[in-house]
Formats: C-alpha cells, structure tokens, sequence
C-alpha cells in the first residue's frame, strides 16, 4: 500500500512539473495579440552640411496578426524645409508612408531607410526627427527619435576622391517629354590592382526613381563585381514623376569600394508633351446649312499633354466663295487639360454664297498651334431656301390666273 501511496505522489509531483514546464515554455514562446516596434540601431548621428544620409529603421509586427502602419517623418522646427522621408532602400529611391507587416518571419520586418539632406545654409547644431508609427485603427502608436548633429564641412572632403574607380559616359544630357524614361549608359573601370564589389548609389531630384542594370540584361543591381583592371559596362534607367513639370534636372550616380570612389553628373531635361484634341460640341463632323445664310457652330479644343501649347490660329479649307469665322480667332496659350479642367470654347460660323447649289460639301477646319496642331473634316450639306419655294408657288398661281382670265375671256366672245 505504501508502495503504491509512493507511486501515486511521484507520478503527480512529475506531472506537476512538467505542467510548470510548459506553461513556462508557453509563455516564453508566445506572441502577444497586437504590437510593433520601431527601431535603429543609431539613434544620434552627425552629417555634414550639403551632405545627404540613409539611416536604417527596422519596422518589426511583434503581435500575431497582421498590422497596417502608417508611417511619417516629423522633422524640428527648424527643419521643416529639409528634405527628410523614409524609403524603401538608398538607391530605388521611393518614399514609403505605409507597410504592411505579416506575422510570421520573415515578413513580419521590414528595412526602411531614413533618408535626409543637410541644406548647405543650415545652422551647424543638433536637429531632432520623430518617426511615428501608427497602425490602420489607430490603437498602436509608436515613435523613434534620431537626433541628427549638423557640423561644417571638412576642409576638402568634396575634392576627396582617390580615383582609382573611373566612370565615363558618352551622352551625359539627355533631352525627353514627359513621361518618357531616361536611359543613360555608363562604363566603369577599376583601376585598382584587385578585384572590388562596389555598391551603387544616385541622387535623385525629388519624387524620381531610377535602377541600374547591366548592359543588355534586365536584372537590377544596386552592387556589381568589378575585376582588377576590369570594366563593366551599366544601363541607368532614371524615371520622373508623371506630372513632372518641364525644366532640367540634374543627377548624380555613384560607384563605391571603400575608399576606391567615383561619381558623374548627368543632367535630364523634360521638354513636356503636347497633344492637342478638337472635338464639336455635339460630337458629329457634319452640319445643316441653307444657301445664302450663316451657320454657326461650337467646337471645343484642349491639351491633354504636360506643357502648354502656344500660339494657337485657326484655319480653314473651303469652296470657293464661302466664307469661314473663328471666335477668338487665335488663342495665345492653351494650358494642359489636367490644370484648367475643362477645354477652350470656339465659335465656327461658316456662310455659304446665295449661288450655292444644293449638295454636300467638305470643309477643313486647322488648329494650329507651334507645339502641336489638329484638322477635322466638316461634312456641310447645303439646301435651297423654302421661301423660293413659296415664291415659285405663286408665281405658278399668278401665271394660272393669268391662263383662266384669258380663257374666260375667249370663251364670252
């Protein structure tokens, strides 16, 4: 009996331990229901003036469901004008304010850079940036706070370049509208007496993109193996903004091994692109006019392109002796659609000579502007008036009066 009294204890005290146990390991191992975390591993930096920086943030779904997190940038007071946003990595170059996080590694994190460029002007001294992380039903917020210092220039840091990377281009410039890619092609030589892996890097006006490839293949690299004396030859493909506005913008690509550096200024200037659309207001190219009048119609023209066009007249092709109007009849600048939000009306009134005979007639009508120009055809059928009908109406009655008068008068004698 005792024997078994004996038994009985230990079999539960192993069952009681082992129930501590999992609980134990149950708590150690599970996730809490919702969370995040924002984190970097530096949290105070210091950059020069005119310099530009990527920080990484870790942004981490610690909970068990996926999250939603809106993410922003609150710079210092005294820093409202720089340029701070978070991106995806230093070089696509696209600004992220939201992420998705799944719960299960490795989807639950994701690598943000922040990114930042020191104005030259700017006061040497400490700037502190918050980033805030908030989640889809705003339930979870989180902050990170980078303190960035700000010191002057090195003396001759800018000329610092050991040159043992070099970089050429054959078309620095490269002229497109908008809405055009810019494809520059550059060659790098390593000059050095070893073999280097060198990351890729470029700045980027505001709002652009752009990715690197090797020449003739579509794979994008933001690092390439270089061999001793070697050269590699990329494709850089930089891609502006959809509304971009005309102008030049300047970029600058760069090579890096350590120490071993090069970069090249390119420049891409967007001409702006120019459609010009006419359309009458009842959407058909033919009318109804009657010999000898007027006819006035509406047609209505605008600009689905980037950039205005200018200098617009109008034109006509016609039948001899018709006359053709515009109202106005030139038009100085016609801005893009997409900024006006509606089109440009014009008064077309065409007069047909009173000798015209009935039929169908074709007019041309020509807008022309220096960027752009569009023609319709107008199909004009031209009919006789009714009021010569009614006219000959009654000369017949007169001329049959006349008949019977004279009848009437031989039948008396």
């Amino acid at each position: 009996m005792n024997n078994k009294i004996k038994i009985i204890f230990l079999f539960g005290l192993i069952t009681l331990m082992f129930a501590i146990l999992g609980n134990s390991i149950w708590a150690q191992d599970s996730k809490p229901d919702r969370d995040f975390i924002l984190y970097s591993e530096y949290t105070n930096i210091v950059a020069e003036k005119g310099k530009s920086l990527d920080l990484d943030i870790k942004l981490i779904n610690t909970g068990s469901k996926l999250e939603e997190v809106s993410l922003s940038v609150i710079p210092d007071e005294q820093a409202q004008d720089w340029e701070a946003l978070l991106k995806t990595s230093a070089w696509t170059g696209f600004e992220v304010r939201k992420a998705e996080l799944l719960a299960e590694e490795p989807d639950n994190s994701k690598t943000l850079k922040f990114h930042i460029v020191v104005p030259e002007e700017a006061a040497s001294g400490n700037y502190k940036f918050t980033i805030k992380g908030i989640t889809k039903d705003q339930q979870i917020k989180k902050t990170l706070d980078i303190i960035v210092g700000i010191v002057e220039k090195k003396e001759g840091t800018e000329e610092k370049e050991p040159g043992n990377i070099e970089m050429t281009t054959k078309y620095p410039t490269i002229e497109n509208p908008a809405g055009k890619e810019f494809k520059f092609s550059l060659e790098v030589k390593n000059k050095t007496e070893e073999t280097l892996m060198c990351d890729l890097g470029i700045q980027l006006p505001r709002g652009w993109n752009a990715y690197c490839t090797p020449q003739w293949k579509d794979e994008r690299i933001s690092s390439i193996k270089i061999n001793k004396g070697g050269t590699e030859n990329l494709s850089l493909t930089v891609v502006p903004p959809i509304f971009v506005e005309k102008g030049e913008y300047p970029i600058t690509f760069l090579v890096g091994s350590g120490e071993n550096r090069a970069s090249i200024d390119l420049k891409a200037i967007v001409t702006g692109t120019y459609k010009l659309n006419v359309k009458t207001e009842t959407g058909l190219l033919n009318i109804d006019t009657i010999a000898g009048e007027e006819k006035t119609f509406i047609i209505y023209l605008w600009n689905e392109g980037s950039a205005p066009i200018d200098n617009i007249s109008f034109f006509s092709t016609k039948p001899e002796d018709w006359e053709v109007t515009f109202k106005p009849e030139k038009i100085s600048s016609l801005p893009p659609v997409a900024e006006t939000q509606k089109p440009e009306k014009v008064e077309v009134t065409v007069k047909t000579p009173q000798r015209a005979l009935p039929g169908d007639y074709m007019i041309s009508l020509t807008t022309a502007g220096t960027q752009d120009q569009k023609k319709v055809e107008i199909r004009t059928t031209v009919k006789t008036s009714t009021k010569w009908g009614w006219i000959g109406v009654g000369i017949i009655i007169i001329i049959l009066a006349v008949l019977i008068g004279i009848f009437i008068k031989l039948k008396r004698r």
